[in-house]
C-alpha cells in the first residue's frame, strides 16, 4: 500500500511539473523565443540577452545564409523548376545528394525534403505546440502559438509548395490515374452515376473499351451507361483538348495575363540581390581556385579538414548558381519576344504533340484536367483555368 501511495504520488509530480514545464515553454513562444535545442535547417539560434528563470540565455532564430540557398532552391525546384521542369520530392533529393549539397553533411532524404516543404518556419510564421510529444499526434489549432519571425522564402511560393503537395496527396489522387498506362485512366468517369470507368477487352482481347464501374459491379439495371471504344473516345478527348485550349488566340490570351501578373509582382530588389549574388558567387570561385592551387603546389596537405572545406566551396557555389538561375528566369522571362507568328508556331507544335496518346500526352492530361465525364450524347472535361492555363 505504501509502494502504490508512493508511486501514484511520483505520477502525480511528474504531471504536474510537465505542466509548468509546457507552460512555461509556450510563454516563451509567445514572446517570440525559440525554444529547441537545435534550430531548423537553414537558420541559427541567436542569443538575445535575456535571461530565463533558470539563468539560460533565451535565443530567437535568424537567417543562415549558406543553408538558406539551399531550401530556396528546394522550393524553386519543387513549384517551378529551375533548369527543367518542375521536381517531384524524391527527384530533388536525388538531385542534391548528385550534387554534393548535404544536410548539416548527411545525405538528403524523401523525408526530409517533405518536412522542409511543409514547415511555415521558412514563411515566416513559427509554430510551436504543434503536436504532442509523447503520441506524435497534431493538436488542434487552437492550442498551437503562432509567432513571426525571419521568412527564407516567400509566403506566395510557400502556398503554392502546400496546394501542390495537397494535390498529390495519396489521400486525392486516384491510383489508377498514376499506374495505368491507358490514357484517361482515373479521369474518366460516368456522366449518368458518377462512378470511374475501368477498360474492358472484347473480342479476345482485339477491342478495347471503356465501361461503368457501377454498370459493373452491380449490373445494367443500375446504370443506362454503355461501353464506348477506348481509341474513339482518347481521340475525341485529345481533339476537343487541342481544339478548346491550344489555340493561338487561347495562347495569346495567356501570354497577355502573365504579362500583367509578372510587371505587378516584379521586385525592384531582385536586380540588387543578384548582383549581390554574383558577387558572392566570384568570391567563392576565387576561394576555390587559391584552395586548389596551394593544394598543387604544395604548401597545403590534403587532409579530411581540407576535403571538407573544398566540399563546403562546391556546396556554396552550386546553391549560388541555382539561386542566380532562379532570379535571372524571373527577371528576364522572354514574354515580349513572342510575336503573334511564334505563337502560332507555338501552337501547332503543341497541338501536334497532343494529338495522339502518349506518356507525354498522358502525363499533361494528367496534371491539367480534374475529371472527364461522359455519356451516349456528351463529352465533359473540367479542370481549373490555372492548371489549363498551364
Amino acid at each position: 500500500m505504501q509502494r502504490h501511495i508512493i508511486m501514484m504520488f511520483d505520477e502525480y509530480q511528474s504531471k504536474e511539473t510537465a505542466k509548468h514545464v509546457l507552460r512555461g515553454m509556450q510563454e516563451n513562444a509567445r514572446q517570440g523565443y525559440f525554444n529547441g535545442s537545435k534550430a531548423p535547417f537553414g537558420y541559427q539560434t541567436i542569443g538575445v540577452g535575456q535571461t530565463g528563470a533558470h539563468g539560460r540565455i533565451k535565443k530567437k532564430l535568424a537567417v543562415l545564409e549558406s543553408e538558406a540557398r539551399t531550401v530556396r532552391m528546394i522550393f524553386e525546384l519543387y513549384v517551378n523548376g529551375i533548369d527543367s521542369p518542375r521536381m517531384g520530392i524524391k527527384s530533388i533529393a536525388k538531385r542534391l545528394n548528385a550534387e554534393g549539397i548535404t544536410i548539416r553533411g548527411k545525405q538528403w532524404q524523401i523525408q526530409t525534403i517533405h518536412q522542409i516543404l511543409s514547415s511555415s518556419t521558412y514563411a515566416g510564421t513559427h509554430v510551436f505546440n504543434q503536436k504532442d510529444s509523447k503520441t506524435q499526434k497534431i493538436k488542434d489549432e487552437a492550442e498551437w502559438i503562432k509567432t513571426s519571425g525571419a521568412a527564407i522564402i516567400s509566403q506566395e511560393l510557400f502556398d503554392k509548395a502546400t496546394k501542390l503537395r495537397d494535390a498529390w496527396s495519396p489521400l486525392k489522387c486516384v491510383p489508377q490515374r498514376e499506374a495505368s498506362p491507358n490514357m484517361l485512366m482515373g479521369l474518366l468517369k460516368c456522366g449518368h452515376c458518377g462512378c470511374s470507368m475501368s477498360v474492358v477487352t472484347g473480342k479476345a482481347g482485339r477491342y478495347k473499351y471503356y465501361k461503368c464501374n457501377g454498370r459493373m459491379r452491380k449490373g445494367d439495371a443500375a446504370c443506362p451507361s454503355k461501353n464506348f471504344p477506348l481509341e474513339k473516345i482518347d481521340s475525341l478527348v485529345l481533339k476537343a483538348f487541342t481544339e478548346t485550349v491550344y489555340t493561338p488566340q487561347h495562347i495569346r490570351a495567356i501570354i497577355d495575363d502573365l504579362r500583367t501578373s509578372l510587371a505587378k509582382n516584379k521586385d525592384p530588389n531582385n536586380l540588387i540581390r543578384l548582383k549581390k549574388l554574383e558577387t558572392e558567387l566570384k568570391e567563392t570561385e576565387a576561394a576555390q581556385a587559391k584552395l586548389f592551387e596551394a593544394v598543387e603546389k604544395g604548401f597545403l596537405e590534403l587532409d579530411d579538414q581540407l576535403r571538407e572545406r573544398a566540399r563546403q566551396h562546391k556546396e556554396t557555389r552550386q546553391t549560388l548558381l541555382t539561386e542566380i538561375a532562379t532570379l535571372k528566369r524571373q527577371h528576364n522571362t522572354p514574354l515580349q519576344v513572342l510575336t503573334p507568328q511564334k505563337v502560332e508556331a507555338v501552337s501547332k507544335i503543341l497541338i501536334k504533340r497532343l494529338s495522339t496518346p502518349s506518356p507525354y500526352t498522358r502525363a499533361y492530361l494528367k496534371a491539367t484536367l480534374k475529371e472527364i465525364r461522359i455519356t451516349d450524347e456528351h463529352l465533359k472535361l473540367s479542370g481549373t483555368n490555372t492548371s489549363m492555363a498551364g
